[in-house]
């Protein structure tokens, strides 16, 4: 039984050696990030847990009237002036923003949105702002939609319109790098941010201790992978659920 039970904690943590690795504190090189203040946007919170990946009608139909949030993946669409939802580039299902927001709005729910804006660049960043105006104000979205892009300059201008945005970080792996790597990660993302306007920063689950530690004052948004037959799955939820240096964590 023992023997097992090892085999079983062995192929367990093999399998989750991303979330096993985040269990331990990982030691950083000390120097000093200079970045400016994050932005002071608010975005209605209730809870930390968000559902991830609502890009289709019959996903939002798993929306209840309790959940805090949800993220939709868009791309703005220049021609007919709307957010497409759909996670691949070349895979558009035909479904709009628009869509999910007249379910949203039949469902009586109250959940504010993440909306991973996927092709955000500077020919559609004020077409897709004023669009993005407009459908706050029709559906009364006030302090419920959180801009998340890559593109950290861009977001100025949603800032500034009063939505709260997120600068999704470079993927990179802290575990995986040397000290060296990680002060120039650090000084690239203190380079891109400093003169933008964001709120918050967001990257995969691994990075996470890491943004907090150089990026106290930033709020910070991950996703994670669940496994109900892994007891390091588990453990590395319940250590998400606590951290109080999650402000969201997106699930399936």
């Amino acid at each position: 039984m023992v023997f097992i039970i090892g085999l079983y904690l062995l192929a367990d943590v093999l399998q989750h050696k991303g979330q096993a690795r985040v269990l331990f504190p990982l030691q950083y090189p000390v120097f000093k990030t200079d970045v400016a203040e994050p932005g002071n946007n608010t975005l209605i919170n209730k809870d930390k847990h968000w559902l991830k990946a609502v890009n289709t009608v019959n996903r939002m139909s798993l929306v209840n009237k309790n959940c805090s949030g949800f993220e939709c993946d868009v791309y703005f669409n220049m021609q007919q002036n709307e957010f497409e939802v759909h996670h691949d580039p070349d895979k558009a299902t035909g479904t709009m923003l628009k869509d999910l927001l007249k379910h949203y709005q039949q469902q009586n729910l109250t959940a504010s949105l993440w909306l991973d804006f996927k092709n955000l660049n500077g020919s559609n960043a004020i077409a897709s702002l004023n669009r993005l105006m407009q459908l706050r104000k029709d559906y009364n979205l006030k302090d419920k939609i959180l801009v998340e892009s890559s593109q950290a300059n861009l977001l100025t201008a949603f800032a500034d319109s009063g939505f709260f945005t997120s600068y999704y970080t470079p993927l990179f792996n802290p575990y995986k790098i040397s000290d060296a790597e990680k002060k120039i990660w650090a000084d690239s993302i203190v380079s891109t941010i400093k003169n933008s306007k964001v709120d918050a920063l967001s990257g995969y689950y691994f990075q996470y201790p890491y943004l907090h530690h150089y990026f106290p004052n930033y709020k910070i948004l991950t996703w994670v992978e669940t496994d109900i037959l892994s007891l390091v799955n588990w453990l590395f939820t319940n250590k998400i659920a606590a951290d109080k240096a999650i402000f969201i964590s997106l699930n399936p």
